[in-house]
């Protein structure tokens, strides 16, 4: 007599049919969109008589007709699939709720029940920005992936009314298709995302989780130079929209004489040390007219104090547009600014070139340089600025009180208090944002704060990392707010100048995509921060 656990165990499991999409999910008016359809199965599963059928479609988007054959996925017999493309029509309307059913026959699969809305979309959202920059892929053996090199990309896809656009799908691609080949990409939960062939395009395709935030990882599979210039888009809909910057991935080793091209050539940085006579924030410098030299080459300089092991991104480069004019030791085209050097320190200063058509990179020599000091740094006078100046909070953080435009920061503005948030000292600034402003950020903006100090013993310029404007009105100020914090270090014992007179700081903020940027107005204001205590 049969036992229940022998009955258990003749159970077979159902089959089950998923798709790259979201049971759930917002969609693009005018979207095509390419989905995966997947049927799993503890038994051989039957080519011939399981087909996939779309039933029960909304009127608002178009899906295929007739029975779907499917194909045997990586040569297991338990697995198939299909890829299919859905149409939402031009003239759904907004907010409209879109279904559709997939079927499988001869499957016990449950079918797959799409329920979702159709929206528009700020394009402008759809811009990535990067963690970093660039990538030194000097420690990367081919075909592997090494978790500690990656780059993290990410965004927030609202839609025109700064509404979070939830398990939206969205396609990555590069301006030249063969360069997402080279790198391995994981999404948030450490699933890898496939690259799928559309056309002559390379692409992949992620969704964005409930909240519209996109979020995946990039690892470099092979110790191959090259530029990612990733644009994201929705297809049919919405063009490609560049990220906030380029990535970069090279080797920073400096290669034997015969395959490296002579060092940079500094103005005035020979003989002896690098001084800003006028008090220009920039150097200029000349690049060894290297061999293929083409326009959408980028030229990337690097700094390495004397003593220490790694050679470090100055956060810096120069896209090559006319090689003819531009290159040459002696044409000084490339301005760098002199904040990449600490004051009295002797440096290797190197660039790399990295070619746009030929996916490759040239390196330079180093050249020794010594800066001591001269430059000043102030905000620029001359851009448009349509947006409103960020707000100033001592370490106390909003509920502290406001350090308004002309006032001075003192020593006790970024000072340790029983009560500041999260143990924090220094300075915390605001910078406000809107859903419908002509003056304040767009929600869902990258925004990139800088701060400007000239005083007697400190004159520099620190750009903090990009920050996405939130979407949702902060508890606290009761406003969309994005914050900021500025560390003690970074502020503490500046003098005056030997007159009495304080130093002077400002803050500005920018927005947008490289070449396309908003600016916000200057904040400016007084500094003395003597504490008594050595720095």
């Amino acid at each position: 007599m049969a036992t229940t656990k022998d009955k258990l165990s003749s159970q077979t499991k159902k089959d089950t049919l998923t798709t790259t999409i979201s049971l759930k999910a917002d969609l693009i008016i005018g979207q095509s969109l390419p989905v995966t359809v997947t049927l799993e199965s503890e038994k051989m599963i039957n080519l011939v008589t399981t087909q996939i059928t779309f039933t029960d479609a909304s009127a608002n988007i178009i899906v295929p007709t007739g029975n779907i054959l499917l194909k045997k996925a990586e040569n297991d017999g338990h697995k198939a699939t299909c890829v299919v493309t859905l149409k939402v029509i031009n003239n759904a309307q907004d907010k409209a709720p879109i279904k559709f059913t997939i079927k499988a026959s001869s499957s016990d699969a449950e079918p797959f029940v799409f329920t979702g809305t159709a929206r528009t979309i700020d394009k402008s959202t759809l811009s990535l920005m990067f963690d970093k920059k660039f990538l030194d892929i000097k420690n990367v053996t081919d075909s592997s992936v090494n978790n500690d090199v990656k780059v993290i990309a990410t965004t927030t896809l609202l839609d025109m009314d700064g509404e979070a656009l939830s398990n939206i799908p969205i396609l990555v691609r590069t301006r030249i298709p063969g360069n997402l080949l080279y790198c391995s990409y994981k999404d948030r939960q450490g699933t890898p995302i496939s690259v799928i062939q559309i056309g002559v395009y390379n692409l992949i395709n992620i969704n964005s989780d409930a909240q519209g935030n996109i979020e995946f990882y990039i690892y470099p599979q092979q110790a191959h130079s090259m530029v990612l210039d990733l644009e994201s888009f929705i297809m049919d809909a919405v063009n490609p929209v560049k990220a906030t910057s380029p990535l970069f991935l090279a080797n920073t080793e400096i290669p034997d004489f015969l395959n490296s091209i002579p060092e940079p050539n500094i103005l005035g940085g020979f003989p002896g040390p690098l001084t800003s006579n006028t008090g220009s924030p920039d150097f200029s410098v000349g690049v060894f007219h290297y061999p293929n030299a083409t326009s959408g080459d980028y030229i990337l300089f690097f700094t390495k104090e004397k003593g220490e092991n790694e050679r470090k991104y100055s956060g810096h480069y120069v896209p090559v547009v006319d090689p003819d004019k531009e290159l040459g030791l002696e044409k000084y085209t490339y301005k760098v600014p002199y904040d990449i050097f600490k004051i009295g320190v002797p440096y290797d200063f190197n660039c790399i070139a990295i070619l746009g058509k030929y996916d490759t990179s040239i390196t330079s020599l180093p050249t020794d340089v010594t800066y001591m000091g001269g430059a000043k740094y102030s905000p620029s006078p001359s851009i448009d600025r349509k947006y409103d100046p960020c707000r100033v909070y001592t370490s106390l953080g909003f509920k502290g009180g406001e350090i308004y435009a002309g006032s001075a920061i003192g020593y006790d503005s970024i000072k340790k208090y029983l009560d500041n948030p999260d143990g924090s000292t220094g300075l915390f600034i605001e910078v406000v944002g809107d859903k419908n402003s002509k003056t304040k950020v767009p929600l869902g903006a990258k925004v990139t704060l800088n701060m400007y100090i000239e005083a007697l013993n400190r004159n520099t310029k620190i750009v903090y990392d990009t920050k996405i404007m939130k979407s949702k009105l902060d508890p606290e100020t009761k406003r969309y707010s994005l914050f900021f914090h500025i560390k003690f270090k970074d502020l503490v014992n500046i003098l005056p100048y030997d007159n009495g007179g304080a130093g002077t700081i400002w803050f500005d903020y920018e927005f947008g995509v490289e070449n396309n940027k908003s600016y916000g107005k200057i904040w400016e204001g007084e500094i003395d921060t003597r504490s008594g205590f050595p720095e």
